[in-house]
């Protein structure tokens, strides 16, 4: 699986992202002639109309999609969203380099990251209102801010990381300019990201400070560059909000967003995830040891929480616009996830199950049976996530509403 992966894998990863970028191009290009039904229904016509012909600059894509259009070059758009689809590839295959150290081969690491973004939840009917509606997934191909947002933020991420991680010894004007811009750009796309992941940026920071005794005022030049995100989701909320005759805002409402298309939210969340939940269960010992583990799963908790607490004012109420930074947060648990399961399953075909030396013979056989027979299941559970995503994407493709009632 790793470095002894054979020259053909080198090939056929890059033929696969293609394939996967050739199908979303041409997804867009259907998404974008939408006016009404249930085939091949988006919300990319209504982020179009409201860029075009409201002037509404409440995203990044706002900015693409008028460029586009006064320069007569709409068409075009298919194209860069397929882009989109592609970079959040790349950038969660850079994300697992990091998170192995580079041990993997790059082949290897292109067809976990394409893994990654087609994964959905585990579907089963009379749950949820359908396979998209009320469950919780990171693979979601209609939304045009939300396409933007997750590429952006894994490339956020890969950056912050690589700086936190030596934060003790240094910190660059050269890093922190560079972080400080792409993070604001990508609460440009979507304040969604920066929701999720900034109280655990500053959670981590303060471990810095304590455990790794980082100069203070480091710390604080490099907290610092949240504050053009800061300005930034003030300008998008008075663009969104400014003028509205309808209340509008956020409340406190628990479970009001979360539930508006389940009765089974408990159920729904477990399956939504449920490969990165048996896999933390194994590894549950290690989450403090392993930072990339850590981060991910106190980013999912922080989305999550804030999902199921708040929710919209108004028409816009049950729409559940606050789920899109839980939403990424999961392709980070599931990258953390894969990571350690494949781990465990090479350190059983080379080397056997070293945790239980030291116990007797007897006891240590049963519980290398129990481990790998654990493992199995959970593979078995990663290709359900597999199976539902590849069907749904594939349904899609063939004009069926994301929505997918029932």
């Amino acid at each position: 699986m790793y470095k002894k992966a054979s020259s053909a894998l080198k090939y056929i990863a890059p033929a696969l992202v293609l394939i996967y970028t050739g199908c979303c191009i041409f997804l867009y290009y259907r998404f974008m002639a939408w006016e009404s039904g249930s085939v091949y229904e988006s919300d990319l016509p209504a982020h179009i109309s409201l860029a075009v012909n409201d002037r509404m600059y409440y995203s990044l894509i706002s900015f693409i999609i008028i460029g586009l259009d006064k320069a007569g070059a709409m068409m075009a758009l298919p194209v860069i969203l397929g882009g989109f689809a592609a970079l959040s590839v790349f950038f969660a295959g850079r994300l697992i380099d990091e998170m192995t150290g580079h041990k993997w081969a790059p082949g290897v690491s292109l067809i976990a990251a394409l893994l990654l973004n087609v994964l959905m939840p585990i579907y089963i009917r009379g749950l949820s209102d359908g396979r998209y509606m009320g469950m919780h997934s990171s693979s979601i191909w209609h939304n045009s801010t939300y396409l933007m947002m997750k590429w952006m933020g894994l490339w956020t991420l890969l950056i912050y990381l690589r700086i936190e991680k030596n934060i003790s010894e240094k910190l660059t004007v050269k890093s922190y300019l560079y972080f400080t811009l792409v993070l604001t750009l990508t609460t440009s796309a979507k304040p969604s990201f920066f929701l999720a992941a900034a109280p655990v940026m500053l959670v981590f920071l303060i471990i810095d400070l304590v455990k790794k005794n980082a100069p203070v005022l480091r710390l604080l030049i490099f907290a610092s560059s949240v504050i053009p995100s800061f300005a930034v989701m003030l300008l998008q909320n008075n663009s969104l909000f400014e003028g509205q005759n309808e209340s509008s805002g956020i409340v406190l409402a628990p479970g009001r967003a979360m539930t508006a298309h389940t009765g089974y939210l408990i159920p729904v969340s477990v399956l939504s995830i449920a490969f990165p939940l048996m896999i933390l269960a194994l590894h549950f010992r290690e989450l403090f040891r392993n930072r990339y583990m850590l981060f991910a799963w106190m980013c999912a908790a922080v989305g999550y929480a804030q999902y199921f607490l708040f929710s919209e004012e108004g028409a816009r109420a049950l729409d559940g616009n606050l789920s899109w930074g839980y939403a990424f947060t999961i392709i980070l648990v599931f990258g953390t996830a894969l990571v350690q399961w494949l781990g465990d399953m090479k350190l059983f075909a080379c080397k056997g199950d070293d945790v239980t030396k030291g116990a007797d013979v007897k006891s240590a056989g049963t519980s290398s049976v129990i481990k790998k027979v654990y493992l199995v299941l959970c593979g078995s559970v990663l290709l359900l996530h597999a199976y539902c995503g590849l069907l749904f994407f594939i349904r899609l493709l063939q004009g069926v509403s994301y929505m997918m009632w029932g």
